[in-house]
């Protein structure tokens, strides 16, 4: 029997320890159980850092990292996307403010294993008990890229929606380094 393929969680924090539990905890309650768990911590200042040491001991899957010198969001994401296992087949950043439900791995993976040629996965997003889609509205479809970058570049739309929102097939993240601008923030 094929084992499923591996994802990379990732989440990158800073001062996040009034989320971090909840985060972690939404990333442990998956039913896709074959995930490894990258965090990494861009020189808290809070207990962040305790809070990821606690479940780090309990649970072999993940792992914590400490940047040596503070940086920018975008360099802290590119950092983390660094970390992933070769045996990655997908990659999920988990912001450290948000949760995912218990069920997302497993139907991301399901979408994606499904549609061999899709390179990003999307979800709706909940804020604050309203559901929303941040991304293009095709709830249930396979887009070409072409089309998505047409609605992207003629419609001005933001097409990907929250990080949290999406699976990206690992070798792209691989194939584009820096995968996040890191000219931004």
């Amino acid at each position: 029997m094929e084992r499923e393929p591996l994802v990379s969680v990732v989440t990158p924090f800073y001062n996040t320890e009034a989320y971090l539990a909840q985060c972690i905890e939404s990333v442990l309650a998956q039913s896709y159980q074959n995930y490894e768990y990258v965090l990494v911590n861009n020189c808290s200042t809070d207990g962040s850092r305790a809070i990821v040491e606690k479940y780090a001991a309990a649970d072999p899957r993940i792992r914590l990292l400490d940047n040596a010198t503070f940086v920018g969001q975008s360099r802290n994401y590119n950092g983390a996307l660094r970390q992933i296992s070769p045996e990655s087949r997908y990659c999920k950043v988990v912001q450290a403010d948000d949760w995912i439900f218990p069920r997302c791995l497993e139907e991301m993976v399901r979408v994606a294993e499904a549609h061999p040629t899709v390179g990003i996965v999307g979800a709706f997003t909940l804020l604050q008990n309203v559901v929303y889609l941040d991304g293009l509205a095709y709830p249930s479809a396979c887009m070409p890229g072409r089309d998505i970058c047409r609605r992207f570049l003629l419609e001005s739309l933001y097409v990907w929606g929250s990080q949290t929102a999406t699976l990206v097939r690992a070798d792209l993240v691989r194939k584009r380094d820096p995968f996040y601008d890191e000219g931004s923030p």
